[in-house]
């Protein structure tokens, strides 16, 4: 396989590189490729430096790899020389991983989570692909190409590490899920005539049917309820939900090509239609939050819950000219984007908490149209074809897939399908009864009230869509034989956010309170300040809620900036050398600072506890550096590298304060008869951070001919400088604030071999 990058012609919905892969058909000729290579444990040393074990890590808490593999092999050849070929790929691979600071839980039968640390918790991915290609010369200009491919994957313990969860919860291996990609296909065909030798008429069809389950892990059962420890904000018992997941995708292309000396023009569309089908249901229905140890607060949902969303058609059209006139060639594009979403009927029978339901299908959500210019230049700037100057403005929408408006314009999810209520457990009895709880968070838990509306002037029209204007400009010069370099800047600018806007709630509906945070040499100016500019809302508004999506212009402007400066350098020389890399520094500024519901602002003006004084981020420029080199040794080997050098990760503090320490200053206990409340930063964010990321890689490899055959030995060394960069921690406030959960992979060997014949 080859592939072709390109970037902001009027083909792409999306901003960015275009990667136009060109897959192996097959020849006259059998030919096939057999690769596998292997690492474990025993291959893995430890890289536990004295700073890291000062912060709280031990051996027991470093991420350390089992094992790791990958195994594929390829063939391809005639099936009727010079009319029919295949070409066919099966891969299997896969890694296991012991996840820092995770163990399994001694007391699963209880309700207090006791780590065992004699079962270590370990991320397990398996992955299968199986998949062949047919290439049919039908005629001397017409040719056809059927691709199947099957796959089969396994994220078996997915949010154990919180890399993987996405969401950097700290997960018991109970409250994981056991996740299985199965069945996902991707049937493809397409058919290109060259109707002349300036000609060229081409089309394509392709699907995916993309099936995921969430399972419950070996001992929770359909009555084990999830649980939230609030002080560090780790989750154990069980998985907070479970269900499956179908999203199926179908794509048909057309383009017409006609290229003369000076011109190539090419017009085209492309469509889409998606379907989406999505179970997510807790365990009873409820989710327990505790606070060291003991229960605070209950979430209970609205089950069981099935949702359907559709996307047809997201439909492009498109017209590009390249004009080249001497040493100037001018790219000029126009793309036509039209998008409809929409929810079809659906049946959804009785839960614990609700009645059976129906709800009638809703169309358009959205309904979108629009039109994006794509320019681009590039000049010989001294006519030597050594110096080209080139500069690019164009527009692109934002995606959109069936998860997004229309799922959250569908009536299952505009139902209120969760609310909170305030737990005292005084009996210690760990089972939650009316007299021991507090109100709803929200008075219209489970009713069909549509509970989040959107706008028309979200949902339809002409520009109403998310879009961004992406401009570039780039100078490339080839310094002298085999050496050049490029320097280039980026801009890229969002527009059309959307906040939503509780018509029930103003800003007079708030209470005012300051928090008196701890003195700890690790915040900024060592603590003890006041934080001031978090609210809670009114009990009487408590529970209300009426909540509109609108344009952001009703409010003000959000602003989301990219700026960004590369300076890279590619070399060719001597022996087959090569040298290459580096340097790119941006940042992505923003300002989120509509007051809407909440006087402290910040985004859709529904997160009280956060002040508005950190709404606007700008992150300090920080750049990043890689640098790679190839260099041949003697016996057919040959030595290769790759060094980066990345900005290490921010670091923010969320903090759970107690009623007793807000109500001297609220004046009143908080509302709902909560007994904590969570500070989202108690400092302005992108202001700290990490220590760099730091990392060499190497590969070492020996090429031995055997016959026709050509056989490669591999040996690679991730890690060599064995770096401890800190990748990850934890986030909450209190003792284990700032404990790194996960580190820089500790130096490893992995071995491997390659055949081709």
């Amino acid at each position: 396989m080859s592939l072709e990058l390109g970037a902001g012609t009027a083909e792409a919905m999306l901003g960015g590189v275009l990667i136009n892969f060109i897959p192996k058909d097959g020849g006259n000729r059998y030919e096939g490729f057999l690769s596998g290579s292997f690492a474990n444990g025993s291959m893995q040393g430890s890289n536990l430096s004295d700073e890291v074990r000062a912060r709280g890590l031990t051996e027991l808490s470093v991420n350390r790899v089992h094992d790791i593999w990958d195994y594929n092999g390829t063939l391809g050849g005639p099936i009727v020389k010079d009319s029919l070929w295949f070409f066919t790929a099966h891969r299997r691979w896969g890694n296991s991983t012991q996840v820092a600071g995770i163990f399994h839980n001694a007391t699963q039968d209880g309700w207090v989570f006791t780590p065992d640390h004699d079962r270590p918790g370990y991320s397990d991915f398996l992955q299968r692909s199986e998949s062949i290609r047919l290439t049919w010369q039908a005629s001397t200009r017409n040719k056809i190409r059927l691709f199947f491919d099957y796959q089969n994957h396994c994220d078996c313990h997915r949010g154990l590490d919180t890399g993987s969860a996405g969401n950097g919860t700290p997960t018991a291996p109970e409250a994981a899920h056991y996740r299985k990609y199965f069945p996902n296909n991707v049937p493809q065909a397409s058919w290109s005539f060259p109707a002349t030798n300036r000609l060229l008429v081409e089309a394509g069809a392709s699907a995916r049917i993309f099936i995921w389950t969430n399972m419950p892990e070996p001992g929770v059962t359909e009555n084990t309820i999830s649980i939230t420890e609030s002080s560090n904000n780790f989750l154990y018992h069980a998985a907070p939900n479970y269900g499956e997941h179908l999203s199926t995708q179908a794509n048909q292309r057309f383009a017409v090509s006609y290229i003369t000396g000076s011109h190539a023009f090419k017009t085209g569309l492309f469509m889409l239609q998606e379907w989406r089908r999505q179970t997510d249901d807790p365990n009873l229905g409820v989710t327990y939050q505790f606070r060291n140890g003991r229960p605070t607060q209950l979430t209970q949902y609205v089950v069981p819950t099935k949702e359907w969303d559709r996307i047809s058609p997201d439909l492009g059209l498109y017209a590009q000219d390249q004009w080249t006139m001497k040493r100037l060639t001018l790219n000029l594009g126009l793309r036509f984007d039209y998008l409809r979403g929409y929810v079809p009927a659906q049946h959804l029978p009785a839960g614990p908490f609700v009645p059976a339901r129906d709800y009638a299908a809703i169309d358009c959500v959205p309904c979108w149209k629009d039109l994006s210019p794509r320019l681009s230049a590039a000049y010989d700037l001294f006519g030597s074809g050594k110096t080209a100057v080139k500069v690019s403005v164009a527009r692109f929408v934002g995606q959109q897939s069936a998860t997004g408006i229309p799922s959250l314009n569908n009536p299952v999810q505009t139902t209120v399908k969760s609310a909170t209520r305030s737990w005292n457990d005084p009996n210690n009895d760990f089972i939650p009864q009316e007299g021991e709880l507090g109100p709803l968070s929200n008075s219209n838990f489970g009713r069909n009230t549509v509970a989040t509306r959107y706008s028309p002037d979200v949902l339809l029209g002409f520009g109403n869509r998310d879009y961004n204007w992406q401009t570039g400009v780039s100078v490339q010069h080839e310094l002298f034989a085999g050496v050049a370099t490029t320097l280039s800047y980026f801009h890229t600018a969002w527009y059309n956010f959307r906040v939503t806007d509780n018509l029930l709630i103003t800003p007079a509906d708030h209470d005012p309170y300051c928090l008196t945070l701890p003195v700890d040499s690790r915040l900024p100016d060592g603590g003890g300040n006041q934080l001031c500019g978090l609210y809670n809302i009114t009990p009487t508004k408590f529970s209300s809620s009426s909540n509109l999506v609108v344009p952001d212009s009703n409010f003000g402007r959000q602003t989301e900036k990219y700026n960004g400066v590369d300076l890279t350098v590619s070399a060719r020389l001597r022996r087959g050398a090569t040298l290459g890399g580096g340097l790119s520094s941006g940042r992505t500024a923003t300002a989120n600072c509509s007051v809407i519901d909440s006087p402290s602002g910040v985004g859709s003006g529904t997160n009280p506890n956060q002040p508005l004084a950190f709404c606007a981020v700008t992150p300090p420029f920080q750049p990043r550096v890689k640098l790679n080199g190839v260099y041949p040794l003697p016996w057919d080997m040959q030595i290769s590298g790759l060094f980066q050098s990345n900005p290490g990760i921010p670091i923010t503090a969320s903090y759970v304060a107690t009623n007793a320490q807000v109500q001297p200053s609220l004046g009143r206990a908080l509302s709902g008869g909560a007994s904590t409340v969570t500070i989202t930063n108690i400092f302005q964010p992108q202001t700290m951070f990490e220590h760099r990321i730091n990392q060499l890689d190497m590969r070492l490899t020996k090429n031995v001919k055997v016959g026709r055959a050509r056989v490669q030995g591999q040996l690679d060394v991730y890690n060599v400088l064995n770096a401890s960069a800190i990748l990850g921690i934890n986030t909450r406030y209190g003792p284990a604030w700032l404990t790194p959960t996960e580190i820089l992979g500790a130096r490893l060997v992995k071995v491997g071999v390659q055949l081709t014949f």
